[in-house]
């Protein structure tokens, strides 16, 4: 059982709250809010820092926002005073991982390995195969036994709608979404058990960190800053970057565009229009195998990717119409996003937007 109990402290102002003894330095920047977790170490000492402080027994994770909890940060507490507070219980949330692949028999076992070999375990994966010609699904249905599902598309439907299909196939329980595509991997074996701490306060959405893989070289490439969900519509667009309620998710208006290569762009947009709140992970988690000679960039040649383009077009202008008029600040990014789209189509270039 997961107990945090808190005693606080009144500072006047913005709150100053450190994680850690190597984060004081942080937790002196004004409207930073940071929590000191303390465990066998002087209260009477940390008092006289002026932090707000959290007592902890058996805590795994320190995802603590005071403000999620309610609590009164004006109430002067001391030691002495018989006001201690339970926080919520750790929950375990099911994480639903979709797989879409199509002929990457190359590396689906690493990028399987990598889920399967995870410290967590409340989560189940549903693999979902674009028509592969390949001996992928073999690979798939040797490593996936049961709660995992092997799924096989009859119709050729691309990443974005064998994503809608694969949520057909998550079970009832499932509380968040999270995607892998079938050419990279997870980045160590404990990215299931930051990411549910990070979900201990039920986001709509999670934002993750990112690392790409290059020239047999491991580097970060993306970290989630956003202040408010307009810096987040801005951002980076690709599904590995968040974990999603399922319930948002599976929304009608937040589905994949279907038959196009450029389905990530105009669902990051939906997620973001339509989700609450937000949380961020500020860590990599997922690998973005940048050395894959199969991945969708270098098919750009291709017919495929020409219609695609067309269809990105006609899916970012179906949203901006659908929405236009509900928030000004949404209604000016989507007619740029227009306007980049028009300028890819005269120039036949891609722009990352």
């Amino acid at each position: 059982m997961f107990f945090c109990f808190y005693d606080i402290i009144s500072i006047g102002g913005a709150m100053r709250i450190a994680v850690d003894k190597n984060s004081l330095e942080v937790a002196n920047k004004t409207n930073d809010e940071y929590i000191y977790l303390f465990n066998n170490e002087s209260y009477e000492e940390l008092i006289k820092l002026n932090l707000h402080c959290l007592y902890y027994t058996n805590c795994k994770f320190a995802d603590i926002n005071l403000t999620d909890y309610d609590i009164d940060c004006i109430k002067k507490a001391k030691i002495t005073d018989n006001d201690w507070h339970k926080l919520p219980e750790k929950v375990d949330y099911k994480i639903g991982i979709i797989v879409p692949n199509y002929n990457y028999e190359h590396t689906i076992e690493k990028c399987l390995k990598s889920i399967l070999n995870q410290t967590y375990k409340n989560y189940e994966v549903v693999f979902i195969d674009d028509m592969s010609t390949d001996n992928s699904v073999e690979i798939a249905n040797k490593l996936l036994k049961p709660p995992h599902k092997v799924i096989e598309l009859k119709q050729k439907r691309l990443n974005g709608g064998a994503r809608n299909e694969a949520y057909l196939h998550l079970s009832e329980d499932v509380d968040y979404v999270y995607y892998v595509d079938s050419d990279d991997w997870l980045y160590d074996n404990t990215v299931f058990e930051k990411i549910n701490n990070r979900l201990q306060t039920k986001p709509d959405v999670l934002f993750v960190g990112m690392a790409s893989y290059k020239n047999d070289k491991l580097t970060t490439c993306f970290i989630p800053q956003y202040k408010d969900k307009y810096e987040a519509i801005a951002g980076w667009s690709g599904s590995c970057g968040k974990v999603i309620k399922k319930s948002l998710a599976t929304r009608q208006e937040c589905l994949y565009n279907e038959g196009t290569l450029k389905e990530d762009k105009n669902q990051h947009c939906k997620i973001c229009i339509y989700m609450n709140n937000f949380k961020l992970l500020q860590e990599p988690v997922y690998v973005w195998n940048q050395q894959n000679y199969k991945s969708i960039t270098t098919i750009r040649e291709k017919i495929i990717w020409g219609t695609s383009t067309i269809r990105h077009y006609a899916d970012t202008k179906q949203l901006a119409l659908s929405v236009k008029g509900e928030d000004p600040r949404i209604d000016r990014f989507l007619e740029k996003r227009l306007k980049l789209c028009e300028q890819e189509l005269r120039t036949g270039g891609d722009k990352q937007y």
